[in-house]
């Protein structure tokens, strides 16, 4: 179940629109500026975040990008680089201002796209920012900790729990992130997901 997102290419429509700007540019030589890449736009800033390249992420935010601007799928800088465990490039989207509360059109945050893959310290500082662990998404009413469960990601089942993450909730079928341990086959996190809270350890 880990969430697919994000298409590694960039839009026609920008490579054109770079393209045109070249060509203005050999087209007049006098008059031309100097050509600046739009670093400051989202879609640069996004795609920037989503690969962990933390220089032009920098850049595009000293230019004025928006931290949260979204795609066309509300999908935020801080969703990209969540989902690809981007530690660094989320503490610095956060420090800029990025929401971690921000839900895409699907009703996914960051901390879910995060909890998807196995990058406990990024979910960490995604929680300790402020995330909410037990909210649920507007599709199927899935949690980070079910994402978790269900791709049998056991550090970040444990750093879920030791926020008072709350294991009883279920989807829309009626599901726990403990039934989307077994029915993946994940023993480990069945295990983990099992014990009682009181004995519970991170």
């Amino acid at each position: 179940m880990r969430i697919q997102i994000l298409t590694r290419q960039v839009g026609l429509c920008f490579i054109m629109g770079l393209l045109a700007l070249v060509v203005v540019a050999l087209e007049n030589p006098v008059e031309a500026q100097p050509l600046n890449l739009p670093h400051a736009s989202g879609q640069v800033l996004r795609n920037a975040a989503r690969d962990g390249q933390i220089a032009m992420v920098r850049s595009s935010l000293d230019k004025g990008a928006r931290p949260d601007a979204p795609d066309s799928d509300g999908r935020t800088a801080l969703m990209m680089a969540s989902y690809n465990g981007h530690f660094e490039t989320v503490r610095l989207l956060v420090e800029h201002g990025a929401k971690v509360g921000l839900q895409d059109q699907f009703g996914r945050t960051a901390l879910m796209y995060a909890a998807s893959g196995p990058f406990p310290e990024t979910v960490r500082l995604l929680l300790d920012k402020g995330a909410d662990e037990n909210r649920q998404d507007k599709e199927e009413g899935f949690t980070a900790l079910m994402f978790a469960a269900a791709e049998g990601q056991t550090e970040v089942i444990r750093v879920l729990l030791a926020h008072d993450t709350n294991v009883t909730m279920t989807d829309k079928d009626g599901d726990t992130a403990l039934d989307f341990a077994k029915k993946n086959g994940h023993q480990e996190a069945v295990e983990i997901l099992s014990v009682p809270d009181n004995t519970r350890r991170e």
